[in-house]
């Protein structure tokens, strides 16, 4: 098959999300008017966000592959049955990822030692995931690998919800049930919830928070099946 043949591909589709990292740089512009200069000097902060990012997609490796860096938010996927049956695998990478950006912002605030009031509030951000699991398209625009499908635009979807309004969790899991058979994840590994939107229709899965252990603590393993 020719690199740039597009060619169809299933599997695990993961989304990382930064929740307030909006916000965190509209702070950011705020506290430097000067960063409105061409050439002016770069605000800490924004190394410390590419940081932030770079943790989370050398954790999520191998198992899975980059397939975008979008904004605040890490694309990956594990192709065919790279983690067929892995639930175990699946967290301990999700909560290996969490805790290195949770260390990662601890590591900023020590040695950044920038006192500005958009810096005050880093610890403030908090990381999400988002799994599911389907079929999709593999193909090149404009030179770079890119994944099309019904699926991958529900896994995107899913990014808007409602699971902090109800679960109280802003850093949490959220498996779709269709990743959590393929994963073979108990239903009693977490909360069951529901999200319906006017395209992608009603999509339920499981919620397991991550921000529920203290510090130093791990989060007792979850049930697979």
């Amino acid at each position: 098959m020719a690199s740039g043949t597009p060619h169809v591909d299933t599997g695990i589709l993961l989304l990382a999300d930064i929740s307030g990292y909006t916000s965190f740089l509209e702070q950011v512009a705020a506290a430097h008017p000067e960063m409105a200069r061409p050439g002016a000097e770069v605000p800490p902060a924004y190394p410390v966000m590419s940081s932030l990012l770079d943790v989370v997609v050398e954790r999520i490796a191998p198992a899975f592959h980059l397939a975008e860096i979008e904004g605040d938010a890490v694309f990956g996927y594990a192709p065919g049955d790279r983690l067929a049956g892995g639930a175990s695998r699946l967290l301990e990478i999700v909560r290996s990822a969490y805790r290195a950006f949770r260390d990662r912002i601890e590591q900023a605030m020590v040695l950044q030692k920038h006192d500005c009031q958009a810096c005050i509030i880093l610890p403030s951000l908090e990381l999400k995931f988002v799994i599911h699991h389907g079929p999709f398209v593999v193909h090149r625009i404009a030179g770079r690998e890119r994944l099309l499908s019904p699926a991958v635009n529900v896994a995107h979807r899913l990014l808007k919800n409602s699971i902090t309004r109800q679960t109280g969790h802003r850093a949490y899991l959220f498996v779709t049930d269709v990743a959590a058979e393929q994963l073979r994840l108990a239903a009693v590994a977490g909360v069951a919830h529901q999200e319906h939107y006017a395209d992608a229709g009603l999509v339920s899965g499981i919620v397991i928070g991550l921000d529920t252990a203290k510090p130093g603590e791990d989060v007792a393993p979850a049930p697979i099946y």
